[in-house]
């Protein structure tokens, strides 16, 4: 049997003239594994930035499926669409087995906003409050 490999692809236009495979960055046994999800965002965030997706194979998404269903009940989670999980989006793919986080987004400027409390004077001068995404 065949079995499939996932390649990088930057532009349909222009393929790469010997694509290499992608590998996955993390690889998970018998259950999901929530502490070396987090120490893999933790490692590939810099800067205010951080990765904007989480690609997983069947294999995976079964394991996230079972891990999320044992907290919040199996209906709560039966389909990943629109599920950001650590804050990235989820994304299936139709492979037997995969895990890698990609894209960046930036997240300083609004948790450093929502981290921040009004001291003393901003209550006394009944300032107002705005919040801009940038």
């Amino acid at each position: 049997m065949h079995k499939p490999q996932l390649v990088l692809m930057t532009s349909t236009k222009n393929p790469p003239k010997n694509p290499q495979p992608v590998t996955s960055e993390l690889q998970m046994f018998d259950r999901w594994n929530t502490e070396a999800v987090s120490a893999l965002i933790n490692r590939k965030t810099s800067r205010g930035r951080k990765p904007a997706f989480l690609f997983l194979g069947q294999r995976e998404a079964n394991l996230l499926r079972y891990h999320l269903g044992t907290a919040f009940g199996p209906e709560s989670v039966r389909t990943l669409k629109n599920l950001y999980y650590m804050g990235l989006e989820v994304v299936e793919l139709d492979t037997e087995t995969y895990f890698r986080t990609a894209g960046l987004k930036r997240v300083q400027g609004l948790e450093e906003a929502l981290n921040r409390r009004p001291n003393h004077h901003d209550l006394e001068a009944s300032s107002f409050w705005r919040f801009a995404i940038l």
